[in-house]
């Protein structure tokens, strides 16, 4: 499931980072992706550790809940948040309560989306949906404050 944003109306915080480089902008719009969906991310994490799933597949769901940002092109950036079919430490409490010894875990979108033998649990959708509006409201704002850390951090050298 991919859910998109368009966010407009950010000329000035366009031209913080067109000031910086190529580089060191793509760092700053980074890291002000990171912190403003930093509510998202934990909202799911709880929602991951609330289905009602058994108590371990709910702390190995939990444990494997991650996020990350990924550079499309020179003008576009992609954050994406959810679980990793291969987080060592939920690999590490799946297999140690069920004494298997699997190396991917492939069953969180079944949760999410339902199958034949069990309901929906969505735990990524109500995150997005609860705090999607904080994310975009914060976005600026996060990005300004890391556009104005690597201008310091550069002006000091």
């Amino acid at each position: 499931m991919s859910k998109f944003v368009k966010v407009e109306g950010l000329k000035n915080v366009e031209k913080l980072l067109i000031e910086l480089g190529p580089v060191a902008g793509f760092k700053a719009l980074r890291s002000g992706m990171m912190a403003a969906s930093k509510p998202m991310f934990l909202a799911a994490k709880a929602n991951a550790k609330a289905t009602g799933l058994k108590g371990y597949d709910s702390d190995a769901m939990a444990a494997s809940m991650s996020r990350g940002t990924r550079k499309e092109t020179a003008h576009r950036t992609t954050l994406w948040i959810g679980p990793k079919r291969k987080h060592k430490k939920a690999l590490a409490i799946y297999n140690s309560y069920h004494g298997t010894n699997i190396k991917s875990l492939n069953y969180f979108h079944l949760v999410e989306w339902g199958s034949l033998n069990g309901g929906a649990q969505p735990f990524m959708r109500p995150a997005f949906a609860a705090t999607s509006r904080l994310a975009v409201n914060n976005l600026g704002n996060e990005i300004r404050k890391a556009v104005e850390k690597i201008k310091r951090k550069h002006a000091s050298q």
